[in-house]
């Protein structure tokens, strides 16, 4: 009977401290989480044309038809040699269009897609737009949300919705601008 006793006693134990390492590593790992969104590339020395480049990868991936493969689309924002300005774009990592320009809609924590013209590189799969008001009222709008929706309509197809995590961008963001002030 007492042998029962300890078990149960030594059973809450175990119990009790399991339940006090959740508390305390769970925080951790949420912290390591939003740390593990965002890839910061710091290229000075590189002697490319970008600076430095902050980039945050789709929630989920979208098909690439021309390769029937998922790809994860990639949002960046990046500074270039002598100009410290910020520009965005996104590596949609499959084909969109031939034309030079497009429509993206950016939807801010649910709200209703705002429509902007991006620029499309010469592959047709990065859209980007260069450092201007409309890029810098983005950058501060990202700094106050967690979610951001993206729609774009690839050349005759449907639209695709891509998802990105924006937890801990702003302070991602001040590095970025430290780097690209130098």
């Amino acid at each position: 009977m007492t042998e029962n006793l300890t078990e149960k006693i030594i059973m809450k134990i175990i119990i009790k401290i399991a339940c006090f390492l959740s508390i305390i590593t769970i925080p951790a790992i949420q912290i390591q989480a939003q740390e593990s969104l965002w890839k910061i590339y710091d290229q000075r020395n590189s002697g490319e044309n970008v600076v430095a480049l902050l980039r945050n990868t789709s929630e989920a991936s979208i098909n690439n038809l021309e390769h029937s493969e998922k790809v994860f689309p990639e949002l960046s924002l990046y500074c270039e040699q002598g100009n410290p300005n910020i520009s965005i774009k996104i590596n949609w990592k499959r084909y969109i269009s031939s034309f030079n320009k497009t429509e993206i809609g950016i939807k801010i924590d649910g709200k209703n897609y705002t429509w902007l013209s991006f620029n499309l590189d010469k592959t047709g799969q990065i859209s980007f737009q260069n450092p201007s008001t409309h890029s810098n009222e983005l950058i501060n709008k990202f700094k106050k949300i967690t979610k951001l929706a993206v729609e774009i309509e690839p050349y005759s197809e449907p639209p695709i919705n891509v998802y990105f995590d924006l937890s801990g961008f702003a302070s991602h963001l001040e590095k970025l601008k430290s780097i690209c002030s130098q």
